[in-house]
């Protein structure tokens, strides 16, 4: 610890190393939360932390600021947790932060500055009382990243604020005002059950129950830039999952390929930046097979020339052996990897360049003969979010997955009339003498979940500069959370 010390603003910086010393991705969220009840305790502050590990904490108008709109300032504690190193258990191991007086960055590993600079900031405002502001409601919540449950399970009729300056954007001098909506598919495909005459109509599969024997070989897809499935899927950036699921479709045509295994993926809201599969390959088909994945790269390279120049398709041999499926049902496997739709599906008709309706399948995993896919799906229009469930659900349920959803949270819809923005527009003005960037997003953010919980909501989302959040690539800027801090101060300060 000790390495963001000297970085300014101080107490910000001091308290995000804190946090990065903590396990925290999603689903393991009780040591931080209950550090973060310690933390407002300790200061003599009232604060609530429900049954979904929420935290509340309550801070009193400043003398001269009681008659200000109480104001509710927002983020979430949980961070998608990942490393280069997949034997490495991110549930246990705390991040190895460091900077290079430019970025703040974690070794290996992604950062979680989304939303922990977030959570950081608040943990200053707590710590220092001499900071002006009007009655404060800290609203820290869980399990953002894994389908706003923490938002979901919030009891809002504690909170007495109507406005909420949510803290959980990556890009600063850009006010967000609305987002899209999302829900989660996933979808599972039991291998075990599918008999050699229902695999019969694959055209061309000879459809018994044999499994292969020969050279056992691991094929892989790395060198992805991955990113945010909302901020990111515009980009055209490679799905390591679906890229390694049309390799295995392709080699069905040309091999007898048998499948032992597949994993891919992180994260739903994840665009998957490696995947990994077990095959087992006839003797006599190894050196051919070996050689065709190598031109299969460079086509795979060509088509993702300018969106990820570093993509690479990886076999190594490890061995003799059988394989866990017969040839037909691996064929099947893939066909149902490739066949629901994935990316961009809809451009706005209304906000030029704005993506509407998207989906990411950000994880696949194969583990005793069954094959599990997770898809997140967004739009911003909730019949559109819906009708692409019922595309997924029918083009997964066709090969007799079953489905379940999940995580289904709604669209935050721009407000014509919002005194905290016209405010927070003001005060950027005077501070920087040009105006923000004032826009909707694809990604999800919890104003969408809590605009329908709080009657008159009026919301803003900012944060400072970051990139490639999500990935082990995630970057922090150090003047940028400088600037933002600042600018919160004056958010607070300004009296209406």
């Amino acid at each position: 610890m000790g390495k963001l010390t000297e970085l300014a603003p101080k107490a910000v910086f001091r308290f995000f190393e804190e946090l990065c010393g903590i396990p925290h991705g999603s689903y393991h969220v009780d040591e931080i939360s209950d550090h973060l009840a310690a933390f407002a305790k300790a200061r003599g502050l009232s604060y609530i932390q429900d049954q979904e590990k929420n935290i509340i904490v309550q801070l009193p108008a400043s003398a001269g600021y009681e008659n200000e709109p109480v104001l509710i300032v927002q983020g979430h504690m949980d961070m998608v947790a990942v490393h280069d190193d997949p034997s490495v258990d991110m549930k246990v191991t705390p991040l190895n932060v460091s900077h290079d007086s430019e970025w703040v960055y974690a070794q290996d590993s992604s950062l979680g500055g989304d939303d922990g600079i977030a959570v950081a900031m608040m943990m200053a405002l707590m710590d220092d009382p001499t900071i002006p502001h009007p009655a404060l409601e800290l609203l820290i919540t869980t399990n953002e990243e894994v389908g706003m449950d923490g938002a979901i399970g919030l009891d809002a009729s504690v909170l007495r604020g109507k406005r909420l300056l949510n803290l959980d954007s990556e890009d600063e001098g850009i006010f967000t005002v609305g987002c899209a909506g999302g829900v989660r598919v996933i979808a599972t495909l039991d291998l075990n059950e599918k008999e050699a005459d229902e695999l019969a109509v694959l055209d061309g599969v000879e459809a018994k129950d044999d499994k292969v024997q020969g050279i056992v070989m691991k094929v892989s897809v790395t060198g992805l830039q991955g990113g945010h499935s909302g901020q990111m899927i515009h980009l055209g950036r490679g799905n390591a999952c679906r890229i390694l699921g049309r390799t295995l479709l392709e080699a069905e045509k040309r091999f007898a390929v048998g499948l032992s295994a597949f994993s891919g993926g992180t994260a739903c809201n994840a665009i998957p930046m490696s995947a990994e599969m077990e095959i087992v390959v006839r003797p006599a088909e190894a050196d051919a097979l070996i050689e065709w994945l190598r031109l299969e790269e460079q086509i795979l390279r060509h088509e993702y020339k300018g969106r990820d120049e570093d993509l690479r398709l990886n076999c190594t041999v490890l061995g003799n052996g059988e394989s866990a499926h017969t040839v037909a049902q691996s064929v099947y496997a893939a066909r149902f990897l490739v066949a629901a739709p994935d990316g961009v599906q809809d451009m706005s008709g209304v906000v030029k360049g704005l993506v509407e309706t998207s989906l990411n399948c950000g994880i696949v995993e194969l583990k005793d003969g069954v094959l599990k896919a997770y898809y997140e799906l967004r739009s911003m229009i909730g019949s559109a979010a819906v009708a692409l469930r019922d595309r997924v659900v029918a083009v997964t349920e066709a090969f007799g997955a079953k489905t379940e959803i999940s995580a289904s949270y709604p669209e935050w819809e721009y407000q014509e009339s919002s005194p905290l923005r016209e405010k927070m527009v003001r005060i950027y003005r005077n501070m920087y003498h040009k105006e923000p960037v004032v826009e909707v997003i694809h990604a999800g953010l919890e104003c969408g979940v809590l605009a329908q919980k709080i009657e008159d909501f009026d919301a803003v989302s900012i944060g400072p500069d970051m990139q490639d959040i999500h990935t082990t690539r995630e970057r922090l800027s150090i003047e940028s959370v400088r600037r933002t801090w600042e600018f919160v101060l004056e958010i607070l300060k300004d009296k209406e």
